[in-house]
């Protein structure tokens, strides 16, 4: 009898042990969505510099930054998310869908969890748009920096390019590099879920590399990455991504448009807030999602060779 407990002491302490060659790995597809972002954006800023210096221009960020987004930007950013999306596709498919948790996907992609997902998106939108006002009032100076940055990161005047890349091939590419391979690799660690979701979303934050964005990022990469965990697939955090890119450029508008003030925006983070809280009650007591006792969103989907 003794000899049993210590076996189930044995198992359940294997069963915790941290797998540190996963966290390693976890790490190459970061590498590589920045190495790929790196070689496809320096021939446009090298180029950006030869015609600043043809044309006898001064040397200043703001007009370097200005022709390469108007000349090279857009062609630099898709060639940027075709390259990774090549890499990440077939990586991510054969080494943890075929080989890994089948989902049940009729569940997972229901109308409840999606509704759930996009509802906790648009809630985080508004989080985030009353922490940027409040920002703007604690930190005027760096919120003023970010500002001038986001007007030298524009991709011109080709809204086609934009809307493909900021509303597709952008969110698809960062899904499959950080919901997708790293967070799979994290999971296979044996690392405890939240510091899964902590890990990859901080990594997602400082792949955007200012402060401001980062931090956004980051929050954004943490509600991602739980949506990830509830319903094991990364559809719903690509739609969900999505959502909050197209949500956050076409509500910024109408609520410009609208005359809405600062302090309305800030109570509208707070209603943001106590909706995201009940957002988040609600997807804890569903059904279809992920459950520590393993009886999650696979067991439905299970193959015929797999029952035996």
């Amino acid at each position: 009898m003794a000899e049993n407990n210590i076996e189930d002491i044995k198992t359940a302490s294997d069963k915790r042990t941290v797998r540190k060659g996963y966290i390693f790995l976890s790490f190459i597809p970061f590498a590589i969505i920045m190495a790929v972002q790196t070689a496809t954006t320096t021939p446009g800023i090298i180029m950006a510099m030869l015609e600043m210096q043809k044309q006898g221009l001064p040397n200043e960020l703001s007009k370097l930054m200005e022709i390469f987004n108007e000349k090279y930007a857009a062609g630099a950013y898709v060639a940027y998310c075709v390259i990774c999306i090549a890499v990440f596709i077939p990586w991510y498919y054969k080494g943890f869908v075929k080989k890994g948790t089948k989902t049940a996907y009729k569940k997972a992609l229901g109308i409840k969890p999606i509704v759930l997902s996009i509802s906790l998106l648009i809630c985080l939108y508004l989080i985030i748009s009353g922490l940027f006002i409040l920002a703007e009032r604690l930190v005027p100076d760096v919120m003023s920096k970010y500002a001038q940055l986001m007007e030298f990161s524009s991709l011109g005047s080709n809204m086609i390019i934009t809307i493909l890349y900021g509303y597709l091939l952008g969110p698809v590419t960062e899904e499959l590099c950080f919901r997708g391979l790293m967070y799979s690799m994290l999971e296979k660690s044996k690392m405890h879920y939240l510091l899964v979701i902590f890990i990859q979303g901080l990594l997602f934050g400082v792949m955007h590399m200012n402060v401001v964005q980062s931090t956004y990022a980051f929050l954004l990469g943490i509600a991602l990455g739980y949506i990830r965990y509830k319903y094991k697939t990364i559809f719903l955090s690509v739609g969900a991504h999505i959502v909050f890119n197209v949500f956050g450029t076409s509500v910024e508008l109408f609520l410009e448009g609208a005359g809405i003030t600062d302090t309305q925006k800030i109570i509208l983070g707070v209603i943001g807030a106590a909706l995201a809280a009940a957002v988040l009650v609600v997807m804890l007591k569903d059904k279809n999602s992920y459950t520590k006792e393993g009886e999650d969103l696979m067991t439905a989907s299970r193959l015929p060779s797999d029952a035996s």
